[in-house]
């Protein structure tokens, strides 16, 4: 039988290019998700997006999302035999 774990972090967003397409990245405040420590989460624009509309998405996006929210599924045989 599987329990959930969900945690949570404090989000920022920041606009970022890597020799393509613009992309929207995600910036968390404190790395307290252990699911996504070392991992980066970048949201890929489509090729016409102008850096003035990724801009305009960029301040929705930081205006409006407080956090990110991870749900991943825990053994409870692994649990039991750790704790």
């Amino acid at each position: 039988m599987a329990t959930k774990k969900i945690e949570r972090a404090g989000v920022g967003f920041g606009i970022g290019r890597q020799s393509g397409p613009i992309v929207i990245e995600t910036r968390l405040h404190h790395e307290t998700i252990s699911a996504l420590r070392g991992v980066q989460v970048d949201f890929e624009l489509l090729n016409g997006i102008t850096l003035e509309q990724a801009g305009k998405i960029l301040g929705v996006l930081n205006e409006n999302v407080v956090s990110v929210v991870v749900t991943t599924a825990l053994d409870v045989k692994t649990e039991a035999a750790s704790g």
